[in-house]
């Protein structure tokens, strides 16, 4: 039972239905819901990195008027340590319980939290709360605990060391040491911050023993696991809403303390209790891309085919909590055809709060580093970078030696190189000059793995003719209400206008996390199993029916179009939805079903590919850098609505401005505070650092991943996009700058390679 053939609606630009609810301030975020009753919860944070509390006064606080509880680890009711566990659907920010006893491991620990009538109460009486401290040696540079790197027993799901090599080869070293001509770099990325637009909240209430919180979150259903086992709740009892959310990146994706400390405070005080972070809280509440150091050496013959990749990574995390963030592993492992690759990968123990994931976390300062590298490599070899780029095309996953569900980058690099006029650019870097300012092109690969997780989808024909589509994922301002209801018509055979979307809210049948990309592969396929089955049960009620046209008719012969199923031999037999469901009485017919990867995510390997072209300006007096123009094209497989997928490229190409040119979190070694913990500090891209961004899609429906033929686009808009300005950069100047982000000074510092 399915529509009829070809698509009307799946591929059209169509606006975001959600579009006006947002705009007129109709849409309801976590911190807009007021219940009766509601309680404010304000957080106390530690102000040393490292020692134990020895006291904690709460007595002025406990006077300020209005105040109705100081909770301290010293009074924390009982709750359970959860660890994360992503196969059972439980996710942890910080896997120690907070509050869990008096030692403080980093800078903005939460020690106390003071629950109020009021918001200025609440702050009031935080501020208020007494904590005297015994402070201890604490690490806070990674250069000088360096000596202490280590190798987790993961990273990214693989080991931390993987080795590739010849048949009579002795080493990857030996390979490297062999080449006709070798390359050896250091490349740095800082501590960077998500800074979402919506800050973290949660409105708590208890109605008995069921939990109830209102929560921006990018996994409800790992969100409503995790906080059942905290409380030792079945999971039914809890739900979580979030039915709009204004930005994540990966830090909405776990749960933070300063949830698990909302429901808390709302069963001490027997209220429902409201907490939001303040935006300095952000930085040491809900994680942050850890800082790396990576180290590569590349072999290659003199016509650019590579011979050796070894990728050594260093990055930081907390001294309680391994985070490991992928570098080598989603870059030089992956994205190039190579007989001797090496992969390294080490943690270094800070005291800060647990880094997270952040987008494209490994692929996005992974690819920074081999990006460059291979930039590097083409101008020693003079060669042009794409032509090294194609010198080692990769027709199967390095990495597994399976082969491409579906692969268009060749088709992006010559579309790119021929709109970005290309074929012109030279390669002698500083021979573009515009009065004061250096001009410069440089590009660079984007690769993002394809994922899917089992989803299930809800729908429902009503009997007024329109139908809901229901499902327990997530809008981060991605365009999911949008593509939901546009996939849903489509099967329907229904006008869009007359199809609703549900999702933000852990009761509706359970979705994917809205992280790796993962949702409109993992969730779409759901929604077209469950209108086909909705479909189907519909039919089969009409063709039973003596009094409907459609009596007798085998259900696979019927198709939907225009709010009717039809017969697809005789035109003359057809029905409304509205005429079955008045002359069987029925208010609707529903259907959920779910969708999970088969034997293909065994067998083949899945990647979204693109390519990164752009223009830069820098001041030679001032070495102050400007993106000129951008242009991304990107093969992602059917693109389901060209507004919303070239808006994400556009949002993960901003991003790649701000990572490449200012974003940089800066830890202050004498305190352990990141200093820079607001957004007068923390820079990111305002509408004069942004060009005109171009977006371009080529590439066919990729129906060996998903039956859609769709693959994810939430963050292959950034993956290689800070290396193509530095590339940029070197082709303007000739200097050669390894270390993120690439200010001024930096620049200055650079060596001048050409």
């Amino acid at each position: 039972m399915t529509n009829e053939t070809g698509y009307r609606l799946i591929g059209r630009p169509t606006p975001r239905v959600d579009g006006r609810a947002k705009v007129t301030g109709a849409a309801a975020y976590a911190a807009d819901h007021h219940p009766e009753g509601l309680a404010y919860a304000s957080l106390v944070k530690s102000t040393i990195a490292r020692g134990r509390i020895t006291s904690i006064d709460t007595r002025k606080a406990e006077a300020v008027p209005g105040v109705l509880a100081v909770i301290t680890p010293q009074n924390r009711p009982k709750i359970f340590t959860v660890k994360s566990d992503f196969r059972s659907a439980r996710g942890v920010g910080e896997e120690r319980p907070p509050l869990e006893d008096l030692e403080v491991y980093f800078f903005g620990q939460d020690v106390a939290v003071v629950v109020a009538a009021s918001h200025e109460a609440a702050r009031q009486g935080a501020q208020a709360v007494a904590v005297s401290y015994q402070a201890a040696p604490a690490e806070t540079s990674l250069e000088a605990a360096l000596p202490k790197a280590y190798e987790p027993a993961e990273v990214g799901y693989g080991p931390p060391v993987i080795e590739r090599k010849e048949e009579g080869v002795a080493s990857v070293e030996a390979a490297w040491q062999a080449s006709e001509v070798r390359l050896e770099a250091e490349y740095r990325t800082p501590f960077e911050h998500h800074n979402p637009m919506e800050p973290h909240a949660t409105v708590a209430l208890w109605q008995g023993d069921r939990l109830t919180v209102y929560e921006p979150s990018q996994w409800m259903v790992g969100c409503r696991n995790t906080l059942a086992d905290f409380f030792g709740l079945p999971a039914e009892k809890v739900q979580v809403l979030s039915p709009f959310v204004g930005g994540g990146f990966g830090c909405k994706a776990a749960v933070w303390h300063h949830t698990v400390l909302a429901a808390l405070a709302a069963r001490v005080v027997g209220r429902p209790v409201k907490l939001v972070l303040a935006r300095e809280q952000m930085w040491s509440s809900v994680g942050h891309r850890p800082a790396t150091i990576q180290k590569i050496w590349l072999g290659a013959r003199k016509d650019g085919a590579l011979q050796a990749i070894r990728h050594h990574t260093v990055n930081s995390t907390a001294s309680l909590q391994e985070f490991a963030e992928p570098t080598g592993h989603r870059s030089s492992n992956v994205a190039y055809r190579c007989p001797n690759v090496e992969i390294r990968h080490q943690l270094v123990r800070l005291n800060v709060g647990p880094p997270t994931w952040m987008r494209a976390p490994g692929e996005a300062p992974g690819s920074f580093a081999l990006e460059s590298a291979l930039d590097e490599l083409a101008h020693r070899l003079q060669m042009d970078p794409i032509a090294v780029r194609l010198a080692n095309y990769a027709e199967q996953d390095p990495s597994s030696g399976r082969p491409w569900t579906a692969k268009a980058l060749k088709e992006a690099y010559a579309v790119g190189a021929a709109k970005f006029e290309w074929e012109a650019r030279k390669t002698q870097p500083g021979a573009y000059k515009s009065g004061d300012w250096w001009l410069g092109l440089g590009m660079a690969t984007a690769l993002y793995p394809g994922y899917r997780s089992p989803s299930s989808a809800r729908v429902r024909l009503l009997a007024d003719g329109t139908a809901v589509v229901s499902s327990a994922t997530h809008d981060l301002g991605t365009g999911m209400y949008t593509l939901m209801a546009q996939v849903a018509a489509e099967e329907l055979g229904l006008p869009l206008a007359r199809v609703r979307a549900e999702l933000g809210d852990s009761s509706l049948p359970p979705a994917a996390i809205a992280g790796g990309s993962m949702s409109t592969a993992s969730v779409l396929p759901a929604v077209v199993a469950a209108a086909r089955s909705a479909l189907a049960n519909l039919a089969s009620l009409a063709v039973a029916d003596p009094a409907s046209p459609l009596a007798g008719l085998p259900p696979a012969e019927l198709l939907a179009r225009d709010g009717k199923l039809a017969s697809r031999s005789d035109a003359s037999k057809a029905e409304s939805f509205t005429a079955i469901f008045a002359r069987l009485g029925r208010a609707a017919v529903e259907a959920t079903e779910s969708a999970a990867p088969g034997p293909e995510s065994r067998e083949l390997a899945t990647a979204s590919f693109g390519a990164h072209f752009v223009a830069v300006r820098v001041h030679r007096h001032t070495l102050e850098v400007r993106v000129n123009a951008a242009l991304s094209v990107i093969n992602a497989g059917r693109i389901l609505n060209p507004t919303t997928a070239r808006s994400q490229i556009q949002g993960g190409v901003i991003w790649g401005i701000g990572m490449a040119l200012m974003e940089e979190s800066h830890l202050d070694p004498a305190t352990g505070r990141f200093t820079t913990a607001d957004l007068g500090a923390y820079h990111v891209p305002v509408n004069l650092d942004v060009p005109r961004i171009e977006v371009e899609f080529v590439g066919e429906p990729d129906t060996q991943f998903n039956p859609l033929g769709a693959r994810g686009i939430g963050e292959i808009g950034i993956t290689g996009l800070a290396a193509a300005i530095a590339n940029a950069v070197f082709n303007a100047t000739g200097r050669r700058v390894r270390e993120l982000p690439l200010t001024p000074d930096r620049l200055l510092a650079s060596p001048v390679l050409a």
